[in-house]
């Protein structure tokens, strides 16, 4: 289960701010890659929040046992994706399409094997700074030694309910949906919230789970594995990963623009 997250920044591509466009490099990116996608994507504007600096373009889709993910920010000039697939692909190939259909001048990339020790490879304090990252990242799993049963209908209440146990605001009602229709081995769910997400994928014959918390604000841990455990029944584990510290806001841009062409009046 290898989870990459990408974070992109210095994109002015006006396809950040696109529908079409970000409908179509989903796309594209699940079929370059050749994972197993289980339904088309889903595109969810935002561009009614409180600050217009989170304005954007959410979509995904979900995959045998994963998601495609992307989050766009065009005020920041920043976007954000995340492949979670249980199988092989090619990190490379991921990273030239984005590059090649959303260019950016820096990027950060992450990457957990979600199938391990996740505690071990979890970030050092040092690396968060909740003053100035606005994407905590929280990646949750069963703990191995707890079986858990869950059904579709238990993990739509659960995606339903959490987004305003966490004080997010939610931009759309949960998909929960099977690997196949018959005979599913896999059920998975997705919500989205002010550009980010929420994702939960259960195992139907391992009776084990993977979800993650994409949050544009700083929860505890100990609050998130709490909500996951009242919810779900099942012990947990987690671990963070925090995202969106090298955007480059384009009123903070504007103003530096501004200084540089009055600057003549310095020399007069």
């Amino acid at each position: 289960m290898i989870h990459i997250m990408l974070d992109a920044y210095g994109c002015t591509d006006t396809k950040l701010d696109d529908i079409r466009a970000v409908y179509a490099i989903v796309s594209k990116i699940a079929n370059v890659l050749g994972v197993a996608t289980i339904m088309p994507p889903i595109v969810v504007p935002y561009y009614y929040g409180t600050a217009q600096a989170d304005d954007g373009i959410s979509a995904f889709v979900l995959l045998r046992e994963g998601h495609l993910t992307i989050h766009t920010f065009p005020e920041r000039e920043c976007y954000f994706v995340d492949v979670l697939y249980n199988d092989f692909f090619n990190a490379d190939r991921f990273e030239s399409v984005l590059l090649k259909e959303l260019p950016f001048k820096l990027r950060i990339i992450n990457y957990v094997d979600r199938r391990s020790d996740i505690k071990s490879q979890q970030q050092k304090d040092a690396e968060i700074d909740v003053s100035t990252d606005f994407g905590p990242h929280y990646l949750i799993r069963n703990k191995r030694e707890n079986n858990v049963i869950l059904d579709i209908g238990k993990i739509y209440i659960f995606l339903d309910n959490l987004p305003l146990l966490i004080n997010m605001t939610p931009i759309m009602r949960p998909v929960v949906i099977t690997d196949k229709i018959k005979s599913p081995n896999i059920i998975s769910g997705m919500t989205m919230i002010a550009q980010s997400h929420i994702a939960l994928h259960y195992n139907i014959t391992s009776k084990s789970f993977f979800a993650d918390i994409f949050s544009c604000s700083f929860v505890d841990c100990k609050d998130i594995t709490k909500y996951i455990e009242e919810g779900l029944g099942v012990g947990c584990e987690n671990i963070l990963i925090s995202r969106g510290s090298k955007h480059v806001h384009r009123a903070q841009t504007r103003k530096d623009t501004i200084a540089r062409c009055a600057a003549w009046r310095e020399n007069i």
